[in-house]
């Protein structure tokens, strides 16, 4: 019995086969499927034509197999960017992943993903791309302070609470060298370049979107994010006030982790929503590159804060000084149509800011800061030249000083402060003033421009309040560092390698430069005009 099953189950087999083979026959005739061969070994096969890997052997044999469908959205650093400023943007600040901190915030895991792929393409044969590329020494000489100071604070020996703090530091600290240098090295053209600043861009549109909904009662959309696996650090940031006696202006933080960095962060970003809008192509794009700018734009008073207007005052300044007279004009024209506009729409909110200035002499905010100077100065003499260690400064051991140049003072002693004002700040802004002398066509000068713009920017408001302690502050700030990086060298002028360049004829938003008649410039004028 058990014979006659075994020889019926073979007859079904034999006969199974038979008949696949001759359907698949008859439907590749037909032209349903196509058949792969690969002679190495005899081997042939058959599959669906939407499955079907690359035409020859030696491609199938290099390929992974990956289907058809899906070959076109492999996994790139433009994709990894963009989720990383998705987490960070659109995630409160305070959501994070348990028993970590601040550090916990999903954004910052990715940025960590980005230095393992970006040391792993280091170490391969293929490597990184060729060239000098100065975000790299800019990284790394930024990642070197911190780990030379951050051993200083060790050899003093700190408590555990400040050892916690500055191994947390340490881990932020590489998360955001990933994502420079990820931007520097990882976008591959020019369009991918635009399309993560766009990005950027949008994002903080909607952040601005979320503030203004804060900001006019209607929803506080941050109270209704819950994302399984993430508890909160602290009490979300609600909407403050500011004006006093129950009657001021109420100011929002959107989902940043404070009022100061929300306004800072747009004030960052409008300059690259400026450059987009201007050199939209179609106008579907222009009208919504400016709507995303007259969002962060309008977003920036709700914070109802000096920092952030100190820092658009600032933004604006520096992209007046590349704009030919005409589009300053413009410029003027427009911003006080729309302070015009604001101040009928959301009357007195301008005036609240205004007076923080009017009345800074007895604002107890002020007071407070200055009257820490002496404190600072006590701390900073017991240790002046090295500091206490990177990261080790703990606000439940000392104090609120709301002025990161004092936090790195004290950490990092004076030579950490100056070096760390150099590396981050001082030469990202020269290398964008670099490309913004030396490119290639007016889109890339006014794009270098408004990169360079945010360094500035962003030491400028270091020294109005904690700013390394913010995580969406220190992403926008080292995303810029990369996008530099990447401009330079997919442009290829940067450092000196093209001479200075005049504006064309038809250039409506980059003026010529004003050394350039005695620098060598004269060149490129004359080629323009021939």
């Amino acid at each position: 019995m058990r014979k006659h099953h075994s020889a019926v189950r073979r007859v079904r087999v034999i006969v199974a086969m038979t008949l696949l083979r001759a359907g698949h026959a008859a439907i590749a005739r037909r032209g349903r499927y196509t058949t792969t061969r690969v002679r190495e070994g005899r081997f042939s096969r058959w599959e669906p034509a939407l499955l079907r890997l690359p035409k020859g052997p030696a491609t199938v044999l290099r390929s992974p197999w990956q289907p058809l469908v899906f070959r076109r959205r492999e996994l790139t650093a433009l994709a990894l960017l963009g989720v990383f400023l998705a987490l960070q943007f659109l995630i409160p600040a305070r959501l994070v992943i348990g028993g970590m901190g601040a550090v916990g915030r999903p954004a910052v895991a990715v940025g960590l993903l980005l230095l393992f792929l970006w040391l792993l393409a280091l170490l391969t044969r293929r490597g990184l791309p060729g060239g000098f590329q100065p975000v790299r020494w800019i990284i790394g000489g930024f990642v070197a302070l911190q780990f030379f100071f951050y051993a200083v604070g060790f050899d003093r020996g700190l408590p555990a609470i400040e050892a916690s703090q500055a191994d947390r530091w340490m881990i932020f600290v590489g998360s955001m060298a990933g994502i420079a240098l990820a931007t520097a090295d990882g976008i591959a053209t020019r369009r991918q370049l635009n399309r993560l600043l766009i990005l950027l861009v949008y994002l903080g549109a909607v952040m601005g979107i979320i503030g203004a909904l804060q900001f006019t009662e209607i929803i506080n959309i941050v109270e209704y994010i819950r994302i399984p696996g993430l508890q909160l650090q602290n009490t979300l940031v609600g909407v403050g006030e500011r004006g006093g006696g129950g009657a001021g202006f109420p100011r929002v933080a959107s989902t940043a982790s404070h009022f100061i960095e929300f306004g800072v962060v747009l004030a960052m970003l409008l300059p690259l929503a400026l450059h987009f809008a201007f050199f939209a192509a179609t106008t579907r794009q222009r009208t919504w590159r400016w709507l995303a700018a007259a969002l962060i734009a309008v977003g920036i008073p709700f914070s109802i804060s000096r920092s952030a207007t100190l820092a658009i005052g600032l933004a604006l300044i520096l992209m007046f000084a590349v704009w030919p007279w005409r589009q300053r004009y413009n410029g003027l024209i427009i911003g006080g149509f729309a302070v015009i506009g604001f101040s009928a729409v959301q009357p007195g909110v301008l005036g609240t800011i205004r007076g923080l200035f009017i009345h800074a002499g007895t604002d107890p905010s002020v007071q407070d800061r200055i009257a820490r100077t002496a404190y600072v100065m006590d701390l900073w003499s017991e240790r002046p030249w090295l500091g206490r260690g990177a990261g080790s400064y703990v606000l439940e051991r000392y104090t609120l000083l709301d002025n990161q140049l004092y936090v790195t003072l004290l950490e990092t002693g004076a030579i950490g402060l100056a070096g760390t004002i150099a590396v981050l700040f001082a030469a990202p802004y020269f290398a964008g003033r670099s490309l913004r002398l030396r490119g290639a066509d007016q889109e890339t000068r006014h794009l270098a421009q408004a990169l360079a713009c945010i360094p500035p920017v962003a030491l400028l408001s270091s020294g109005t309040f904690d700013s390394f302690y913010y995580g969406t502050f220190m992403s926008v700030l080292f995303i810029a560092v990369g996008a530099i990086g990447a401009l330079w060298r997919l442009d290829g002028g940067g450092g000196g390698r093209r001479p200075l360049q005049a504006a064309a004829p038809g250039d409506k938003f980059v003026a010529t430069p004003w050394m350039t008649d005695w620098k060598g410039g004269r060149a490129r004028r004359r080629t323009a005009d021939i």
